[in-house]
């Protein structure tokens, strides 16, 4: 009797521990467009709050996510700050992370802005088998004329995709040097031509 229970025991936990292994963690991509965006400056910058007027489609997938395209997602403002928070919330599952690298470059008329979300995607619905795990997600948006007409969108990635990487000091160094040994080169070349 007391074998028979303690076998059972071992079963069922055996049972327990392959289901709760079973949940894996995502791997795949989606692109998404912002519909309907307005900024609550004339044109898009640092610091400017975008806000989605209409809706926001998943427009392609890969991977785990294959099959989420047509999907509608709901987004909370995006706040040009590095350390805002962001999330969306959609049958897919939901998203909630923090601002980082947020750039912004080019003239009024078409100024080009940045970003990139680390955070949690924690999936729903026909995802639901998969378990939370960490994700990115990359924003870009485009200022499409000087009277505030933006268009955006972002690409999710689970497991993260690196932040785009700021030059590091060796980088840099290299940089300088080469200018340097360029302008001696070239300093040499008048002295050699005027001889």
């Amino acid at each position: 009797m007391t074998f028979k229970t303690i076998a059972l025991a071992a079963v069922t936990a055996a049972v327990v521990s392959t289901s709760a292994s079973a949940a894996t963690t995502m791997d795949g991509t989606f692109a998404a467009s912002i519909i309907g965006i307005s900024s609550d400056t004339p044109s898009i910058d640092l610091g400017s709050v975008l806000t989605n007027t209409n809706f926001t489609v998943v427009g392609s997938a890969t991977g785990d996510l294959n099959g989420s395209t047509g999907t509608f997602l709901t987004v909370t403002p995006f706040t040009a700050t590095d350390g805002a928070a962001y999330s969306f919330t959609s049958t897919l599952g939901n998203f909630t992370g923090t601002l980082s690298d947020v750039l912004s470059a080019g003239p009024v008329s078409s100024r080009v802005l940045t970003a990139y979300a680390l955070g949690t995607f924690t999936p729903a619905g026909s995802f639901s088998s998969f378990a939370a795990g960490p994700a990115s997600l990359t924003f870009s948006f485009t200022q499409n004329n000087a009277n505030g007409a933006v268009s955006g969108g972002f690409t999710m990635s689970t497991p993260p995709v690196p932040a785009p990487g700021v030059p590091e000091p060796a980088a840099w160094a290299m940089l300088i040097a080469g200018f340097g040994l360029t302008g001696a080169a070239m300093r040499r070349r008048r002295i050699a031509v005027a001889a």
